[in-house]
């Protein structure tokens, strides 16, 4: 009677496993169908068979040795590897449909079926805990692309990735702050709250003696045929294979340390003009998010943000403003790394082969100093940061976790100078990165009240603050480190009262200030620069011409410097219609307001 019912139960629990199995395969059809765009017949084909084959895997060894699907940590199981093989095709989709008339992600969906292979066959092996933590990871990960879409309305794409993979931890920590308390308290409990529940439906206990070694056996060759460095369907998947992309695009960047040597071996640079009779100093002023539209040197306001600004510019017989300056990308490294180099949206150059404008200085003979309040953004090996160390002085403000450094903090560096030397000196702001709250002190607010938070009054302040920076570090130069040329500009906008994306979303993000001040004995030695400068005043520009500008502001001629795309030069070939932003994707004239 016994052995009736175990047959009896093994039949049912076999013919559970062929519901399962067909549920899948439908399942991973109606993803792959429902979520891409013009596949070939060809293609097609090969993947449905794909996915059938990864079912019929998957499911085999359950009918082998006659477990019931219906154990809830084996739903558990079939339920988080079709989370993941539906997550990002589903949100590429809603993103690109209408935008693109073929594409097509398979590498998640097949790698959702053995995802449940893995899973139900470390359970049944005895490997809950193992199952739990791989399943709660896989989770993780589809809930942050939903949240991401959420957030910004769309799928991440390789934008989104260099941010993310760019991010310094400080800012995580900022952007958990812009939200209320309860609602990171809620966050970090739905997180940790997950993690219990995968733990504990996975250490239910097994119904019925497994062959462990088997299943163990089964675990293993479905992890070895998913994660297979180079044809797994893991690396196949759409989000694995961004990450990947943008990984290797910042290995790539390491060709710039690593071809330095060589690059500077060929460097020819040679100074115009006459040379100045006694040390002096040259500024570079990097902003951050600091956007023309709410700057009262630039746009008439109510709340007179940049009043030092204002009045240098007022001073024409040594500063320009630039009104029509854009930022060629929204985001600091996708836009330092061709600000500060040859390379650019126009001329074809990578970032690694390219001279920086530290390695045009050192040629003239400058000592440069570097120093940022902008930590090491994320990573050594980030662009900004491998240029940053090729200075002589390259110092970041202290960032401990979780304090605010304000970017006064940079004044403490400049008694470091030499005023016997000259100095090419780069200052990187923190600037108005959000959350504007942070970048200023309590008692330095001007308008609304301290410590509240309000984007648009904060953003004001915050500029108010950097305009107070800028003007101590500007006398604090010329008073005592004999300063004959400063540039300042941003490297990319916002808009204060919309939060931020990583796609572009409105030309409010790129409409960046730019200011040049050179001082009379600069203007003796190099005639040309300045004149050059008023001229093109009401040109338009790029910021990943700022190599270029600062090249002719230091007035050099080299194969590495291309004077038709300098403002210092009375040669400047750029109109409005042909500059670009967004790395390359638009044109700076379709701003209807401008």
């Amino acid at each position: 009677m016994n052995g009736y019912i175990v047959d009896v139960t093994l039949f049912y629990n076999r013919l559970y496993v062929v519901a399962g199995f067909l549920l899948t395969v439908a399942a991973s059809f109606g993803i792959y169908f429902g979520f891409n765009k013009g596949m070939a017949r060809k293609a097609r084909g090969q993947q449905t068979r794909r996915f059938a084959i990864a079912a019929l895997l998957a499911w085999a060894p359950l009918a082998d040795v006659g477990a019931s699907p219906l154990q809830l940590p084996i739903v558990l199981a079939w339920m988080v590897g079709m989370i993941w093989a539906a997550t990002y095709p589903a949100l590429f989709h809603l993103t690109n449909r209408r935008l693109s008339p073929d594409y097509e992600n398979y590498g998640e969906i097949a790698c959702g079926i053995y995802f449940f292979g893995i899973f139900s066959a470390l359970w049944l092996a005895g490997g809950g805990v193992v199952a739990a933590l791989m399943e709660w990871l896989v989770l993780m990960v589809s809930i942050v692309l939903v949240g991401y879409y959420l957030l910004y309305g769309s799928c991440i794409n390789a934008n989104g990735m260099k941010i993310v993979q760019d991010t310094h931890y400080n800012e995580i920590l900022e952007f958990g702050r812009s939200y209320k308390w309860y609602m990171v308290v809620l966050v970090v409990g739905l997180v940790a709250g997950l993690l219990g529940v995968c733990v504990a439906v996975n250490t239910f206990p097994v119904s019925g003696l497994w062959p462990t070694e088997f299943l163990v056996a089964v675990a293993l060759f479905f992890a070895w045929y998913v994660f297979k460095p180079h044809r797994g369907m893991f690396v196949r998947s759409g989000i694995v294979a961004l990450w990947l992309t943008i990984r290797d695009y910042r290995r790539g960047n390491m060709r710039y340390r690593e071809e330095m040597a060589q690059r500077i071996s060929r460097l020819t640079v040679r100074q115009r003009g006459e040379a100045m009779g006694e040390p002096h100093t040259v500024v570079m002023v990097i902003g951050e998010s600091a956007s023309r539209d709410h700057m009262s040197a630039f746009t008439p306001m109510d709340h007179d943000t940049t009043p030092w600004l204002r009045e240098l510019m007022h001073d024409d017989r040594h500063a320009v403003g630039f009104p029509h300056a854009y930022s060629c990308a929204m985001h600091t490294v996708q836009v330092l790394e061709k600000s500060l180099t040859e390379y650019n949206q126009y001329n074809g150059r990578q970032f690694y082969d390219s001279c920086s404008i530290v390695d045009i200085a050192h040629r003239l003979g400058y000592r440069v100093h570097w120093y940022s309040n902008q930590g090491h953004l994320g990573a050594a090996d980030t662009p900004v940061t491998l240029v940053a160390e090729t200075a002589d002085v390259a110092k970041w403000t202290k960032q401990d976790l979780g304090k605010v450094q304000y970017d006064e903090e940079l004044l403490d560096y400049l008694d470091e100078l030499d005023p016997t030397c000259n100095n090419l000196l780069v200052l990187h702001l923190k600037g108005s990165h959000f959350n504007f709250l942070n970048r200023y002190p309590a008692d330095r607010t001007v308008w609304g009240e301290p410590e509240r938070e309000d984007h648009l009054l904060n953003y004001h302040n915050s500029l108010r603050y950097t305009d107070g920076v800028l003007q101590r570090a500007f006398d604090y130069c010329r008073e005592r480190l004999n300063l004959q040329a400063w540039v300042y500009c941003s490297d990319h906008a916002t808009v204060p009262d919309r939060h931020r994306s990583p796609n572009f979303s409105d030309f409010g993000d790129t409409r960046i200030p730019l200011v040049c001040w050179m001082s009379d004995a600069w203007q003796q030695l190099h005639p040309g620069q300045f004149e050059a400068l008023r001229q093109n005043r009401d040109c338009y520009w790029t910021n990943d011409l700022l190599y270029e500008l600062m090249c002719g502001v230091l007035d050099v001629e080299s194969e590495h410097y291309d004077e038709t795309a300098s403002l210092a030069s009375p040669r400047y070939r750029f109109t409005r219609d042909e500059l670009l932003t967004f790395e390359g994707q638009l044109h700076i004239s379709d701003d209807k307001k401008e």
